[in-house]
Formats: structure tokens, C-alpha cells, sequence
């Protein structure tokens, strides 16, 4: 038994590690990029800015059920005097989501409407430009920034990506991190027994624990085999 003993002194704060580590592995510069389908992307690290390819809507879209109309045409309806609409003419059934038609620029909901029969309703309010329509580009404009250089994607992102027309992306490559056990008290415990383990020796967990921490970061670990005290 070695009966020197190690005294560490000179212990580095967690700022002068951070410090250190990335001066000497400055990530920009040492991990390359890759390029991976959008739903693969989640938890990677975007090596590039990502805009639009797609507005969303693409088009003017009803944003509830009922009858798309010309806003102008149904001034001056009210209760006491309702506005009569024909079918096909002055209204068009139409449910959400659906693209408005032609040059109707309101959507009336089917609850505020009266069925005069197949051909003809009757509205008591008038409605105003743009009711209940969802406009070209209210989520996303085509050509904006949706995320930035070094973006951290999340499931939410990948919905955000795919509906601006984004099916692939750009990602910095997972660090690789060698971890090296070292200890000739250190014992593998994959295929050992606890029976057999002797006194002073320990299993070695750190270095797994450490591998999950690197995989919890967004690295791949490598763990090395364990190497005794030289």
C-alpha cells in the first residue's frame, strides 16, 4: 500500500473551470454542423438562423363557422330592419380553416344567422372587414427569422419549422466527451458480484453518471476502460 499522501491546494472555482474549458475548446470553432430532418431536431443546437419558407396561413382562412361575405354588403342590418342574403351570390357557407372566396373579406357565425330556406338567410348585425378571417401570414410571414443562430429546438419548434416550410436544418454536431476512470480500487460492476467485492474497492459510477450528465447536455460520451493507479 502506497503510504504518500496527495494534498490538492490549488482547487479552480466553477467560474475559473468554465473559463478554462472553453478558452481551450472554444465550441464555435471546433464543432462542425450537420444537416438533419426537422423532426429529428429536438434538443439540437441550430448552427445556422432559420427563416420562413411559408406564410400561415397561406391564404385568407375562415376562423369560424358559418357564411364568408363582403363585410360592405351587410351594413345597415340590424333588428329591427335584418339584411337578406342569397346563397351563392351575397354569402357562402364556409367552415373554419376553409380559404375565403372570392372577394369576401368577413365570416358571419352560423349561431348569428337565420335559415330563411335553402336559398336565402337573414342576418340582424352587420359585419365588420376581416371578422372571424385569419389573414395571410398572422402566425408566420414567409422570410422572417423564426430562430436564431444557436437555438435550442424544442418539440413546439419542430410544429413552428414545419409550418413555415422548414423540413430540414443546419445543427451543430454532438460534442463527443472521452471519460477516463481512474482508481485501482475502482471495480466494473457490469458481470460482478457483490459477493466477491473486496474491502477498499468500489464500483465505479461516476464515470456513468458523468456519461448521462454529457448526454443530458446534448454530448456523446466514450467511456474508457478503468485504469489503475500509476
Amino acid at each position: 500500500m502506497d503510504h504518500n499522501r496527495n494534498v490538492y491546494l490549488k482547487m479552480k472555482t466553477l467560474k475559473e473551470a468554465r473559463e478554462i474549458l472553453f478558452k481551450e475548446f472554444p465550441i464555435s470553432a471546433i464543432l462542425s454542423s450537420e444537416e438533419i430532418g426537422v423532426p429529428d431536431s429536438v434538443g439540437r443546437v441550430l448552427a445556422q438562423p432559420v427563416t420562413a419558407r411559408l406564410s400561415s396561413p397561406r391564404f385568407h382562412a375562415a376562423a369560424m363557422d358559418g357564411i364568408a361575405v363582403k363585410a360592405e354588403s351587410t351594413y345597415g342590418a340590424n333588428e329591427t330592419k335584418p339584411k337578406e342574403l342569397v346563397i351563392g351570390r351575397d354569402a357562402f357557407y364556409i367552415n373554419t380553416g376553409q380559404v375565403m372566396p372570392g372577394d369576401c373579406n368577413a365570416v358571419i357565425m352560423i349561431e348569428h344567422i337565420n335559415v330563411r330556406d335553402e336559398r336565402r338567410v337573414e342576418i340582424e348585425a352587420p359585419a365588420f372587414p376581416w371578422q372571424y378571417v385569419r389573414k395571410v401570414g398572422e402566425d408566420i410571414v414567409a422570410t422572417e427569422l423564426l430562430f436564431p443562430r444557436n437555438h435550442v429546438v424544442t418539440p413546439y419548434c419542430v410544429g413552428a419549422l414545419l409550418t413555415g416550410g422548414i423540413f430540414s436544418v443546419a445543427v451543430r454536431k454532438k460534442p463527443k466527451v472521452l471519460i477516463i476512470p481512474t482508481g485501482s480500487e475502482l471495480v466494473d460492476w457490469p458481470g460482478a458480484s457483490i459477493k466477491d467485492l473486496k474491502p477498499g474497492a468500489v464500483y465505479d459510477t461516476n464515470s456513468f453518471m458523468l456519461g448521462k450528465l454529457v448526454e443530458a447536455g446534448g454530448g456523446i460520451y466514450v467511456r474508457h476502460e478503468i485504469l489503475k493507479d500509476d
